[in-house]
This record gives structure tokens, C-alpha cells and sequence, in this order.
């Protein structure tokens, strides 16, 4: 895994668009347990290359890779049902969870509306995985630090912290909720209800 590792660094120090979507691909194609290792692998590596790039794509780069290691809620489903597969369990998803939300709450601040847009891409997807622990106190926690990093900018930073806010609240509706949202989010002013 170091070696996969060390040649998907390459391609996103590279700061090729082509050479860092195949790596996005492939760790897309990996199988849970490959990404769940991955991600103990190079984690750190990966934030210590988004903290030390000048390159706002190498930046956003790390983001979107670090986005595909989010466990998810396949990951989730597979520890719940007892995959006998899986090196992880219920506790390292939330672990790595919790890194993930971490940095992409460092990467809202970024000076690049690029990589912000990751960032809010990848919180969607800790929310998710969040709302697949049934952990609303962790959600609504982020949703409150979020409002509070938002107060600190005035210019597009402090409309993408309030838009990730925005998301991470909407994970905290009932089901029935977010079901009407994202109709009236999809469909808007086309949906006409006969009175």
C-alpha cells in the first residue's frame, strides 16, 4: 500500500488535472477494506502536503483524494453487518471520520474558491456518514463551528462556510424533511400543486 501510495503522491504533486483524476478513479475502484488501509497509509501525508503547496490545485487535489477515503456509509453497512472482510470496525470509521471533518474544515478557509468547493463536497459526504452513525451531536457540532468560522470572512470564504452550514443542517431534518427540500432544491418554482 506504501508504494500505491507513493506514486498516487507523485501524480498529485504533479499538479496534471489528468495524472490526479486517475488517482481519484482508482481509489474509487478500490474495494473498502483497500481504502480503510489507504487512508492509515497517507492520511497525514496528505495534510502535510495540502499545508505545505503554494498550488491551489495540488491543494484542491488533496481535498478531492482525501474526499474518496471518507468511509462512508458502504463502509458503515459492511462493519454493521459483521463483514468478516473488514480490518475496521464501527470505532476507526469514526476515527477516520472525524480526520476527515477535521480537515475539510481547514480547507473551508482556504484562500481558493477551488479548493472550498471540495471541502464543502467532502463535508457532504461526513455528514452522511455521520447521519449513517446516527450522531446528530456531531453534525449539529460542525454546523455551529462552521456559523462561527464564517463570522471571521466577509468575502466568498464566509458564503461557503454558510452554504457547508446549510448542509450539515440539512442532515439534522427528519427523513420526511429532507425529502422536501431536496424536491423544492431540484424542481424549485416548476412544481405547481393543484389547490
Amino acid at each position: 500500500m506504501d508504494d500505491r501510495w507513493n506514486e498516487f503522491e507523485d501524480a498529485l504533486e504533479s499538479g496534471d488535472s489528468d495524472r490526479v483524476n486517475e488517482v481519484v478513479d482508482a481509489i474509487k475502484e478500490m474495494d473498502l477494506d483497500e481504502r480503510v488501509r489507504l487512508f492509515e497509509v497517507c492520511f497525514d501525508e496528505l495534510t502535510d502536503l495540502y499545508a505545505e503547496n503554494d498550488d491551489g490545485y495540488v491543494r484542491q487535489s488533496t481535498v478531492r483524494v482525501t474526499e474518496q477515503l471518507t468511509p462512508g456509509i458502504s463502509l458503515i453497512f459492511a462493519v454493521a453487518d459483521d463483514d468478516r472482510s473488514m480490518t475496521a470496525d464501527i470505532e476507526d470509521v469514526r476515527g477516520q471520520t472525524d480526520e476527515v471533518a477535521g480537515f475539510m474544515l481547514e480547507a473551508m478557509t482556504d484562500e481558493d474558491g477551488r479548493v472550498r468547493n471540495s471541502a464543502k463536497r467532502g463535508l457532504k459526504d461526513v455528514f452522511r456518514t455521520y447521519d449513517s452513525l446516527e450522531d446528530e451531536e456531531t453534525i449539529e457540532a460542525l454546523a455551529i463551528e462552521l456559523e462561527e468560522m464564517a463570522t471571521e470572512y466577509s468575502d466568498k470564504r464566509r458564503e461557503h462556510l454558510l452554504e457547508a452550514k446549510s448542509d450539515a443542517e440539512f442532515f439534522l431534518q427528519s427523513g420526511f424533511g429532507r425529502l422536501v427540500e431536496g424536491f423544492q432544491k431540484e424542481f424549485g418554482d416548476e412544481l405547481e400543486f393543484d389547490g
